[in-house]
């Protein structure tokens, strides 16, 4: 069995503030030992379920926010956002993804960090219902044949995970500066939580079998409500149909639906012929600056914990 470990960062046990979810700073680099802190007990949980082959995909961000230098050496890393077969690389032979480290949609009212694909949005809407990256990337995952069986993160973005993947296992993440500033307290609960994210990923691996690949039949009516119109005007580039600070598009399934979105977000009209190459070169660019270049961690006053 192939699994899967999708690595988003915000919901990692650890972080508790934006600035260690900001690609390039002190306090990032203390949030890559939380993330890969988490990552390696999810590997574990996966190997003690029968996994015979593990791969961690990076997608927060740039994609290279794992330490692969401190990974568990039995799983494959991949980071970076790729142009094909799929935006995540090739999703042919994996049979379950277990998701770490997730946030809740755009527009949650007292969730940290909440947003949905990327910041420039303050709502993301599939036929007129509010959407979570775990609804986009589940649905999109499900076209290959692949379900999500864990989800990890704060309580809100797991509550809004589990409505559209409710089969999937779960761990709650304390978003609270406290719970990793507090001695002695701190690491018995980083201990006991990366505990349960082994065995939540052991348990998800040996239940594959009641996991269902999520399914959103079209056609899907997608709207993009952004945090301002100046945004708006900015990136849509592809002149799809604008409302006020909304713009919208059809697609007949997720895949069509997805990539529109990414030509909104990542790939103005001009550079997307050339998507494939600028996002190679991108790949190697922050792998190397991030595994040599990466500033020195600031725990400010955190716990770690490996």
């Amino acid at each position: 069995m192939h699994v899967g470990i999708f690595a988003d960062l915000e919901g990692a046990f650890g972080i508790w503030r934006m600035r260690q979810c900001r690609t390039g700073t002190a306090e990032w680099q203390y949030g890559r030992q939380c993330l890969t802190a988490d990552v390696n007990q999810v590997i574990a949980g996966a190997f003690d379920g029968g996994a015979r082959k593990v791969t961690v995909k990076d997608t927060h961000d740039t994609g290279f926010n794992c330490l692969i230098n401190r990974l568990d050496r039995r799983a494959q890393y991949i980071g970076g956002h790729y142009a094909r077969p799929t935006f995540f690389g090739n999703l042919s032979d994996y049979d379950l993804i277990l998701y770490v480290a997730i946030h809740a949609a755009s527009g949650t009212p007292d969730a940290f960090f909440p947003h949905t694909h990327y910041g420039i949005f303050s709502e993301v809407r599939i036929n007129r219902k509010p959407v979570c990256e775990m609804d986009l990337h589940g649905a999109y995952l499900g076209e290959f044949g692949v379900p999500v069986g864990l989800v990890a993160g704060e309580d809100i973005a797991v509550k809004q995970a589990l409505t559209a993947l409710p089969w999937a296992e779960s761990v709650v993440v304390d978003k609270n500066k406290k719970t990793y500033t507090s001695g002695s307290e701190s690491a018995r609960y980083l201990s006991g939580g990366r505990k349960n994210l082994r065995k939540a990923a052991e348990t998800a691996v040996r239940g594959v079998e009641n996991m269902k690949p999520l399914k959103l039949a079209g056609p899907l009516y997608f709207e993009a409500e952004f945090r301002s119109e100046d945004l708006m005007d900015k990136f849509n580039t592809w002149n799809f149909q604008k409302n006020g600070k909304v713009v919208s598009w059809k697609a007949d399934n997720i895949l069509d639906g997805f990539d529109n979105l990414n030509k909104l977000v990542f790939f103005p009209r001009k550079v997307y012929p050339f998507r494939g190459i600028m996002l190679m070169l991108f790949r190697s660019y922050y792998r190397i600056k991030h595994t040599y270049f990466a500033p020195a961690p600031n725990a400010e006053g955190a716990i770690t914990m490996d």
